[in-house]
């Protein structure tokens, strides 16, 4: 009797860990003036890109003949390597001003030249870890990508906590890191799209381990001895079967 006192004891110590698991966003996530912005309905992002390698770059010059069509891929020092004007470096620029060092350079050969330049994006991704219930944790980034995107791409298991999914976000430029707590299954069983946030470039999505998969987990390693199992299981019923198995077989 003492030692299943004991063990509900400890069983109800870590339900309780477990359970206090819940985080809440950072002041700086969401709101107004949060870091995180709603998706709408065409919501695309507002940062501008900046080219990086392996990106793709197509230069449009219907004037410079050397020029027009030429495709690059930024190779991993950052530069590209055409006619006429030789490696120039691209990385960290956006395709404005890659098109006006171009302009600046051709300058020196034609008359007022046209340049413009178009990027096929191959550098930027988010990422997706925890219990997602796909093996890949790298997505490449489009430009238009929210959070139901994200998630319907990543998919999450039995295991995890959809209502604890965490979108988070680097500091950049010195500003600190942020990061939103999402309850996923408001978005996905009632539409409540409040907290379809655009997901940018570095960003960073987990889905974490949920309570009661935890405390299962935890319940079958304490029970291991006296049940012969300490597999995982999923069914929310199987905690309490346990304990009653294990006061029957005291």
């Amino acid at each position: 009797m003492k030692n299943a006192t004991m063990l509900l004891l400890t069983v109800g110590t870590l339900a309780c860990l477990v359970g206090c698991g819940a985080r809440q966003s950072t002041p700086n996530a969401e709101g107004p003036y949060g870091v995180f912005r709603n998706a709408g309905v065409h919501g695309v992002t507002q940062r501008e890109y900046r080219i990086d390698p392996p990106d793709d770059i197509v230069i449009k010059a219907p004037d410079i003949k050397e020029l027009d069509g030429q495709k690059q891929t930024v190779r991993p020092d950052g530069k590209i390597s055409l006619e006429l004007v030789g490696e120039v470096s691209v990385a960290g620029k956006t395709p404005v001003e890659v098109a006006e060092e171009l302009k600046r350079l051709a300058s020196k050969f034609y008359v007022m030249p046209q340049v413009r330049v178009e990027v096929v994006a191959n550098s930027k991704f988010y990422y997706v870890f925890g219990f997602g219930s796909r093996g890949a944790n790298k997505f490449p980034y489009t430009g238009r990508v929210t959070v139901v995107s994200a998630i319907a791409d990543a998919g999450f298991s039995v295991e995890a906590w959809p209502q604890q999914i965490r979108l988070s976000r680097p500091g950049r430029d010195g500003e600190p890191n942020a990061t939103a707590v999402i309850d996923f299954t408001k978005i996905a069983s009632t539409g409540d799209m409040r907290q379809n946030y655009l997901v940018e470039d570095g960003d960073i999505i987990e889905i974490p381990f949920s309570p009661l998969a935890a405390w299962n987990v935890s319940l079958q390693q304490l029970l291991g001895p006296f049940t012969g199992s300490v597999s995982l299981v999923s069914s929310p019923f199987t905690a309490a079967q346990s304990v009653r198995q294990f006061q029957n077989n005291r």
